[in-house]
Order: C-alpha cells, then sequence, then structure tokens
C-alpha cells in the first residue's frame, strides 16, 4: 500500500513554457509562434513537447497544416492565458512605478473615442495608464475571457442577442446592455438618396447599393438566430476599413452607404445625414462584458461610470 503521507510528485514547469504554450494556442502554428517569439520552429517544438511531457498529458493535435488544442488543452489554456497576462500585469506595474493600467477592448465607434479622450483628460491627475484595443464582437469576447482585457464593450443587433448571450455563458462571462437606439443608415454625398428628403429607409432599399463598413463592426460577427432573419453577410460590402477618415471622406465623395447605430457614429453627423433603417423591432445594443462572479477593479468602473453618464437620454 502506499505511503498516504508521502508527497505528491511537484510538477515544475516555468513562465516561457506557459508562454510559448499559449502563444501557440493563439496563433494555431508551431511556425507562426516562433515568428511572435522571436524563436525557431525547432525549439518551440521541443518546449511545447517538454511541456506535454511535464504535465503527462497531450495540448495539441498534431495537424498536416497547424495545430489544435486537444481536450485537455483547452483547460490548461484557460489557466495559463490567466497567469500570462497576470505576470504581464506585475511587469507594467513594475516598469511604471505601481501605475495602474486599465485594459480595455471595443468595437470602434467614434462616439466612444471622444467619450475616452473626455475620461482620460478629467483623470490626467490620477495617472492611469490605458491599453484600448479595437476588436470585433468576437475577438472582445475572448480577449476578456482570457484575461487580455479587464472589460470589453461591444454593440449588437437585438436580433443577435439570443445567440450572443449563449456564447458569452460558454465562456462563464456576463453582458450588461446599458443603451438601445436606432440602426442608422448613413448616405453617400453622391447617391440617389443623399438629397432625396427620404425620411426613413426600408430593407428593400438597400437592394443593388454598395456599403462601406468598420471591418469589425457590430454586424460581422454573432449570426442572426432565425434563418428568415436579415443577414449582414447579404448585403454588398465594397469597402472594409477602420479608419475614421477614410469613412468620412467616402461618404461624403462617393455613393457608398454605412449602417451603424445613431449615438455610435458621431464622427459622420455633419459630413452625411442619417436616417433610421426600419428593421422592424431591431435595435442596436450597447453594453460592456466581463467575468462572471468577479468584481470589476474601481478604476474601470470609474471609466464605466463615467461612460453611462454620457450616454444620450433615453
Amino acid at each position: 500500500m502506499a505511503d498516504k503521507n508521502r508527497k505528491r510528485d511537484k510538477i515544475f514547469m516555468d513562465l516561457k513554457q506557459l508562454q510559448y504554450f499559449v502563444v501557440c494556442a493563439q496563433t494555431g502554428s508551431f511556425s507562426d509562434a516562433a515568428k511572435n517569439l522571436y524563436s525557431t520552429q525547432p525549439s518551440v517544438s521541443k518546449v511545447i513537447k517538454g511541456l506535454e511531457d511535464t504535465l503527462g498529458m497531450q495540448l495539441f493535435e498534431r495537424l498536416p497544416r497547424g495545430i489544435r488544442l486537444t481536450v485537455q488543452g483547452h483547460k490548461i489554456y484557460e489557466y495559463a492565458s490567466k497567469i500570462i497576462n497576470e505576470v504581464n500585469v506585475l511587469e507594467n506595474m513594475a516598469s511604471s512605478g505601481m501605475t495602474k493600467w486599465i485594459r480595455i477592448s471595443l468595437n470602434p465607434s467614434s462616439w466612444f473615442a471622444n467619450q475616452f479622450v473626455d475620461f482620460y483628460n478629467e483623470t490626467y491627475e490620477k495617472n492611469y495608464h490605458f491599453q484600448v484595443t479595437t476588436a470585433g464582437v468576437q475577438s472582445v469576447m475572448e480577449r476578456v475571457r482570457d484575461y487580455m482585457d479587464d472589460i470589453g464593450f461591444v454593440y449588437i443587433l437585438s436580433q443577435q442577442k439570443e445567440n450572443f448571450l449563449y456564447e458569452l455563458s460558454k465562456n462563464k462571462m456576463h453582458f450588461e446592455p446599458i443603451y438601445e437606439t436606432d440602426v442608422m443608415l448613413y448616405l453617400g454625398g453622391l447617391t440617389e438618396l443623399y438629397n432625396s428628403g427620404k425620411e426613413r429607409a426600408e430593407l428593400e432599399d438597400l437592394e443593388g447599393i454598395r456599403f462601406i463598413q468598420n471591418y469589425q463592426d457590430e454586424f460581422f460577427d454573432i449570426g442572426a438566430v432565425k434563418e428568415d432573419a436579415f443577414q449582414w453577410k447579404d448585403i454588398d460590402i465594397s469597402v472594409l476599413t477602420n479608419s475614421d477618415y477614410i469613412m468620412e471622406r467616402m461618404l461624403r465623395n462617393s455613393r457608398v452607404f454605412n449602417v451603424s447605430g445613431s449615438y455610435l457614429s458621431e464622427n459622420k453627423a455633419g459630413t452625411t445625414p442619417g436616417i433610421p433603417l426600419d428593421m422592424g423591432n431591431n435595435k442596436v445594443i450597447f453594453g460592456y462584458m466581463f467575468h462572471k462572479g468577479e468584481k470589476i477593479e474601481e478604476s474601470v468602473q470609474e471609466f464605466l461610470d463615467f461612460l453611462k453618464g454620457r450616454l444620450p437620454k433615453s
């Protein structure tokens, strides 16, 4: 009979192994991970093999093209990514004299950008440091899930909400909606509708016209709940950009249209008239996501309260 008092063998691993593992999981390739880590593919493979031997489990399936996390690998990744990101926070604190970092990810929004600038100026004396990343809905979800960011702001169509909440629940996350707004159609300056006097657009009006959209905006990441619901992938998106300047210039001087939430598109105001797009009961929902059951940091809550105070009155 084994000695019950005998201590279990300790598992020794280092941060390098975890860092390599996380990057490999995120890139899906040993060779791509090697480029990001300024290493070589054989070296990365060796480190991962060493980690697998240490843990006594296979972390990746080796495929003809790339790698894929195993079921056990997914479980390890959840913890490893959190450890690596917490280490990064500690390193930032050490290099910044214990300065507080606020890490935010969000869908592109000129309205949000304007509020962020105001918050930065108002809290300048507090010496907050910020990491702000624009991304699509799915990417924002993954960044918050993996503790790369403290909070994620997204805006989705109400028809997408059911699928969206299901995805969040699988990742033990919560979504708090804080505002709803109309879906707006912004008219290009050279389009026939620009000076038509039309006060409202129907879905039929979208046929045969071209669009410019943010390449990571609110309508591309989460599918519609019902098969007969309007699908954004069906419209002709001729320009994808993350540049507000290009968006403004194209709307002012070309025949493209843009679809956005009304208050989320301040920089378009004055350059092109926006008219409500009739989509029945569909609205654009703006809100934030965070880890379920975890308290939001005080500085992040301060920014959140500031943002809520700047939202248009219902």
